[in-house]
């Protein structure tokens, strides 16, 4: 496999809850990264605790005492994920066909899928046909109230969890087994947490990202891979880390009740409720789990009153960085104008920092002028390129090319 095919980095989590917290201690569930077959990690650094490991993934108890954080270090190497290649993971268990938090099936979401898949017998076409109806089914936005597939479905919208909630429950409806996955897109010019999902097609478990299957035309290219739909299913770019699998992840300590609200951090979880994360561990089936498959999490007994200085900590109390990268840039140059539009305010740091200096040194000023012109016009390029995703976001776009298909079906009819 070439170089191109590969990447190595050095991705850093770190985890400071005491914004949320004036607890003495805290009890907190990290994720830990693990060989999948797609992922090889190279060296690990995490704090002391208690490993569980099981077909949510691998994940570390840990406890902080006040004022400490939780630093997580992993050197990675990930490969590009082709079409008939399968990850190395366990064969479906239970957790894969049952109902879950985000994850319960309703008549819409089973009409949907009977719909997508009706007199197609091969697992690996009925795969990819529920992809593109989740795909459909969907415009991205981000939820800040509530989550789960049955809500995304009758919204309409959900950012790239709500995608993955809603392509399971079509796979679990269809008797696919099916979960989602949460980690990172980790190339250095695009990071971002990302969730997409896995299915099993009778012989190994396919990635399945169908966020990308939707917007793959303008994000495809970024992540050095196809716009074609089929770049997204049974395949995966070499940028990702995974974290964790499934939803409802057990927790492993006491549940603990709700004792305060929050409410910029207070949503509604299908199948378990109004969930006060991270400030109870609510119950499904009996069982206290984590209400989401994002980790780290923490379960908080006295919440601390919020204030400037811990509303500031608050916003910075997850974060990741990529670093020691085997690769800065996308293969493809055209697609450098794509991360000038993403990164705006660098490039204008940048262009101010050297005009700062520029009546110091004379001789730079024919460099800032060049300098200015160029991240002007990959800018713009960009602004321009990027309409294409604009395109497939936007509720008044799409409004208008309903209305232009209705009328282009009633002419024709």
């Amino acid at each position: 496999m070439s170089g191109a095919d590969r990447f190595a980095c050095t991705v850093t989590l770190r985890f400071d809850p005491w914004g949320y917290a004036a607890d003495g201690s805290l009890d907190v569930l990290l994720p830990l990264p693990s060989d999948d077959g797609y992922q090889r990690v190279l060296g690990l650094d995490a704090p002391r605790g208690r490993d569980i490991t099981d077909e949510h993934g691998r994940r570390r108890m840990i406890r902080l005492d006040r004022g400490q954080v939780a630093t997580v270090s992993a050197r990675i190497e990930t490969r590009r994920l082709v079409p008939g290649a399968y990850l190395d993971v366990a064969s479906p268990g239970p957790a894969d066909l049952a109902p879950a938090p985000m994850i319960v099936p309703d008549d819409a979401l089973r009409d949907l899928a009977g719909r997508s898949i009706a007199g197609v017998g091969d697992t690996g076409v009925r795969i990819t046909a529920l992809a593109h109806a989740a795909a459909g089914a969907l415009r991205y936005r981000y939820p800040r109230d509530a989550r789960g597939a049955a809500l995304s479905l009758a919204r309409g919208w959900g950012d790239c969890g709500e995608y993955a909630f809603v392509f399971v429950a079509l796979c679990h409806v269809a008797g696919i087994p099916a979960r989602p996955v949460f980690g990172l897109i980790t190339a250095p010019w695009m990071t971002t947490p990302h969730a997409w999902a896995e299915a099993w097609d009778g012989n190994g478990w396919l990635p399945v990202d169908p966020n990308l299957v939707r917007e793959g035309d303008y994000l495809g290219p970024i992540l050095d891979t196809g716009r074609d739909t089929r770049d997204h299913i049974s395949a995966l770019d070499p940028y990702r880390l995974v974290l964790s699998r499934h939803t409802g992840l057990p927790w492993p300590g006491e549940p603990v009740d709700p004792v305060a609200e929050v409410p910029s951090i207070k949503f509604t979880a299908e199948g378990l409720g109004e969930v006060v994360a991270w400030h109870e561990t609510p119950r499904w089936q009996g069982v206290p789990v984590v209400p989401f498959l994002q980790l780290p999490w923490t379960a908080i007994r006295q919440p601390s009153h919020a204030s400037p200085r811990r509303w500031l900590q608050r916003i910075r109390a997850w974060r990741f960085g990529v670093h020691s990268a085997s690769r800065w840039l996308p293969r493809n140059p055209l697609v450098w104008t794509d991360v000038v539009a993403m990164h705006p305010l660098k490039g204008a740091a940048a262009v101010f920092l050297v005009s700062f200096v520029t009546p110091f040194v004379p001789s730079l000023s024919g460099f800032l002028q060049a300098g200015v012109s160029l991240w002007a016009g990959l800018f713009g390029i960009g602004m321009l390129r990027s309409l294409r995703l604009i395109r497939v976001r936007s509720p008044l776009w799409l409004r208008i090319e309903a209305s232009f298909r209705r009328n282009i079906d009633k002419f024709q009819t």
